[in-house]
């Protein structure tokens, strides 16, 4: 159960601290750097064996928006139909039908790669590094890869981004999800993790009510982060006066050049040529 108070102040949770991420961004990052994270920048391997020679340093990957879009459609109007809140609800009771969903909506987005991809992208731009193009996120041992590449780092930097994702994100609970091995314990309102082997990171079980929070956290990172982020794309052009950017884009692994690229705010999209009305 979460009441409609709870929900709300993890909502103004969550939106404060993409919003103190993205800000992190662009005051400490170079301006090319910031730009090219709004921009999608990233590395298409494919690319590299075809016999066009092609760049494989794409912008605008739109690739992984489309690859996202069907299970958010679902994940929006999922959240639309349990979690709206009508004037005269004031709490999301307990419903095992809608819990078994709930499973499968937070495995699917800490389980998703073009979804890591950026959190591990925003996480090391917080460093001042230089643009991470190519991102390997494991097939295997992601809990690894989401604490230590992802939280920690921006845990280093005091963003509060970290504390919100340790609130979503527990290992245990995407193992045991993600491989069906959990059961309900109606009587006691709790949800039992087959996978549990007494490590001092696992847990055993999650009571009902930690859970609805757990997953409210997820659930609302992975929506206000897309939100927020068009937010900023959209606002570029206002925020810098103009609607085309210099960047330093890779020809080769080893290779550089200052490019310029445009992007169209009507259609929210980036391009190398401006065709742009």
């Amino acid at each position: 159960m979460i009441s409609k108070q709870e929900f709300s102040a993890i909502v103004h949770e969550v939106r404060q601290s993409l919003k103190e991420a993205f800000d992190f961004l662009k005051i400490n990052c170079v301006d090319h750097n910031y730009i090219l994270y709004l921009a999608d920048g990233d590395f298409k391997k494919g690319l590299t064996d075809s016999s066009l020679r092609l760049n494989p340093y794409t912008i605008d990957n739109a690739e992984d928006r489309y690859k996202d879009e069907t299970r958010l459609d679902f994940f929006i109007q999922f959240m639309k139909t349990f979690y709206s809140f009508p004037k005269e609800v004031k709490e999301v009771s307990d419903n095992e039908y809608r819990l078994t969903m709930e499973l499968m909506v937070y495995s699917h987005i800490w389980e998703s790669t073009p979804f890591l991809k950026q959190l591990y992208r925003l996480a090391q731009l917080t460093t001042g590094a230089s643009y991470p193009w190519e991102v390997s996120v494991p097939e295997m041992a992601k809990h690894k890869f989401i604490r230590e590449d992802i939280r920690n780092v921006l845990k280093a930097k005091r963003l509060k981004l970290a504390t919100v994702i340790s609130k979503g994100f527990h290992t245990s609970l995407r193992n045991a999800f993600a491989h069906s091995e959990y059961h309900f314990d109606k009587t006691n309102r709790l949800v039992h993790l087959d996978t549990f082997k007494g490590g001092a990171w696992d847990i055993k079980e999650i009571t009902y009510d930690d859970w609805s929070k757990r997953f409210v956290y997820t659930a609302l990172l992975s929506y206000h982060y897309l939100d927020i982020k068009y937010q900023r794309r959209h606002s570029l052009p206002a925020e810098f006066g103009e609607s085309e950017y210099l960047i330093i884009h890779p020809i080769t692994a080893n290779r550089f050049r200052v490019n310029k690229i445009y992007y169209d705010s009507e259609g929210d999209r980036f391009s190398f040529y401006n065709s742009f009305p």
